[in-house]
């Protein structure tokens, strides 16, 4: 008997777990930072902020957003790691075999995030020239060295690569201006919104009932 209300317990904590959740997005905006970018510098500059989410969960999905001012947009390039999660949101947007030099717009003031159909990449062929581009776009994701880059790589370091992972600890922003010429951009602010997912009413009352099975089936 004791056998069976284990299992069936275990049955009932699965249930829960895969089909009884609601998703709450935490907040975590980094303003103010007005960090200017190193022109012409692979190494970049990067900006580390410790997040801690009182839920128990995981990250199940994923905004960023990003506010960049002046520079060259096709001179720079922005990842975000956490954990062992990897997500190129920049690489040289614009940058083709026919246009080696990207983008000559300048600035950012953008939302990558989940349901964006449209590859930042090649945001002019929407919005032609434009200073700042706005708006909600999908994650360049090109793992690609930016010197060599173009639209043409495939997108492998999507913002997925970090849904499944803890949310709390350090998430870190890395900008590179790899191309220099004297227009120096700077990091304004960025953000977080991450979905973790939470019990329903419903989830609680079967995670509940299965506590309780598992209590009397150790009497």
């Amino acid at each position: 008997m004791k056998t069976t209300l284990r299992i069936l317990t275990a049955a009932l904590l699965g249930l829960t777990l895969s089909t009884g959740w609601c998703q709450t997005p935490y907040t975590n905006l980094f303003p103010g930072i007005n960090a200017p970018i190193p022109d012409g510098a692979l190494t970049g500059w990067s900006d580390t902020r410790l997040v801690t989410i009182p839920e128990v969960g995981v990250v199940s999905n994923l905004a960023v957003t990003l506010t960049l001012a002046g520079g060259f947009n096709g001179d720079l390039y922005a990842a975000l790691t956490h954990d062992s999660g990897y997500a190129v949101l920049l690489n040289r947007v614009g940058r083709t075999a026919a246009n080696g030099a990207g983008y000559s717009d300048s600035g950012f003031t953008v939302t990558f995030g989940p349901g964006a159909p449209n590859d930042i990449h090649l945001y002019q062929g929407i919005t032609g020239p434009v200073s700042p581009l706005t708006g909600l776009w999908a994650a360049d994701g090109r793992a690609v060295h930016p010197l060599a880059v173009l639209d043409t790589d495939p997108r492998t370091a999507l913002l997925d690569s970090l849904v499944g992972l803890n949310p709390n600890g350090n998430w870190t922003l890395f900008l590179a201006d790899v191309d220099g010429g004297g227009a120096q951009a700077t990091l304004v602010g960025w953000g977080l919104i991450i979905m973790v997912p939470e019990p329903t009413t419903a989830g609680l009352a079967v995670l509940g009932l299965s506590f309780l099975l598992l209590r009397r089936s150790k009497r």
